[in-house]
């Protein structure tokens, strides 16, 4: 692992609570969990690869399907065999996605990859983490993997005023924004198309949430039920969805 990584969510950034805090973060757990519910087949066995702190994985579980949940950070996993609705869940491990050899050969009706592809600067983990993942996914399985819009990360670092120019630039060039890695434009149809991969939907799951945070965070109930409405039936818009922070492509293994 990744020294940098680990420091920066056991000791600078805190995962839990992230997706629920205000309503700008709330946007993404919507957009998510509204394709998801409309998507995933009933009863289906799930391995959430990148849970982070379980937010998808007990919101899934309480739909009725079975989940097991893995993360790379043992803080989050620690975070997840801690809450009352644990035991909802088929099971909860410390994995890297890179090797989930602990699982069988098609095991899974759906693998979820929402956070690994975050992180991976080398193009050759990239396409290891999604063959690892389709691997343990069984035949006409679902699969989903979340990433970052490097030119949201820009309009976010421009929009804030904190870092200098030249730091905007390397984003903008190269993808790279600390530990973070933004993919350009058509980058994540580029990557799922060396798999044999079906496509379904590619969503912008957060739009402007970030630039805009202020003005989603003092919105009205009716204003903000107002927007998700637009947003949900925006978000595939390939015209407005490089400017969605997060991203999620989501396909069938054929």
């Amino acid at each position: 692992m990744n020294d940098e990584l680990k420091i920066h969510y056991e000791e600078i950034y805190q995962e839990a609570g992230r997706l629920s805090q205000d309503n700008a973060h709330r946007i993404e757990f919507l957009t998510t969990s509204h394709y998801f519910d409309k998507l995933l087949p009933k009863g289906s066995r799930i391995l959430d690869a990148c849970a982070g702190t379980g937010d998808y994985a007990f919101y899934l579980a309480a739909q009725g399907h079975g989940v097991f949940a893995c993360d790379l950070m043992e803080k989050h996993i620690e975070y997840i065999k801690a809450q009352p609705q644990a035991d909802r869940l088929v099971g909860a491990e410390v994995a890297n996605v890179l090797d989930l050899s602990r699982f069988n050969e098609g095991s899974f009706d759906v693998v979820l990859c929402m956070g690994a592809l975050y992180h991976l600067f080398d193009p050759l983990e990239r396409e290891k983490c999604v063959q690892e993942c389709l691997r343990v996914l069984k035949p006409g399985g679902i699969f989903a993997f979340a990433y970052i819009n490097r030119h949201a990360i820009y309009i976010n670092h421009f929009a804030m005023a904190r870092t200098p120019i030249e730091f905007w630039n390397e984003v903008r060039e190269t993808g790279k924004n600390r530990v973070f890695y933004g993919m350009d434009f058509g980058e994540a149809q580029a990557l799922a198309k060396k798999f044999p991969l079906e496509k379904i939907a590619d969503i912008a799951i957060d739009g402007l949430c970030y630039p805009l945070a202020e003005r989603f965070n003092t919105a009205t109930d009716e204003e903000f039920a107002a927007f998700m409405d637009y947003h949900l039936a925006t978000c595939e818009e390939p015209s407005i969805s490089g400017y969605s922070m997060h991203g999620l492509w989501i396909g069938k293994k054929v």
